[in-house]
């Protein structure tokens, strides 16, 4: 169980800076090729919901997997 709190921990931040990196380069991008203010206020914001739901759902799964594998393998540890 220690090794899933240890992953989380490591996977969230992980996560939270993906999106900042992936957001900046889009924002750093779109401001060179003179992209105006409703890019920002649509767009911009429809991407950064995407990319933060593709981030969740993959935490989860990942999450989801380790529970999976720690269950799987105290099931085959208790003594009969």
């Amino acid at each position: 169980m220690k090794k899933i709190v240890l992953k989380s921990a490591f996977l969230i931040p992980t996560f939270i800076f993906a999106i900042f990196l992936i957001m900046t380069i889009i924002g750093c991008t779109s401001c060179l090729f003179g992209f105006d203010h409703d890019y920002y206020s649509c767009a911009y914001c429809n991407i950064f919901k995407g990319i933060t739901i593709i981030s969740i759902i993959a935490y989860l799964t990942i999450l989801y997997l380790d529970i999976k594998l720690v269950y799987k393998k105290n099931s085959f540890n208790k003594p009969k």
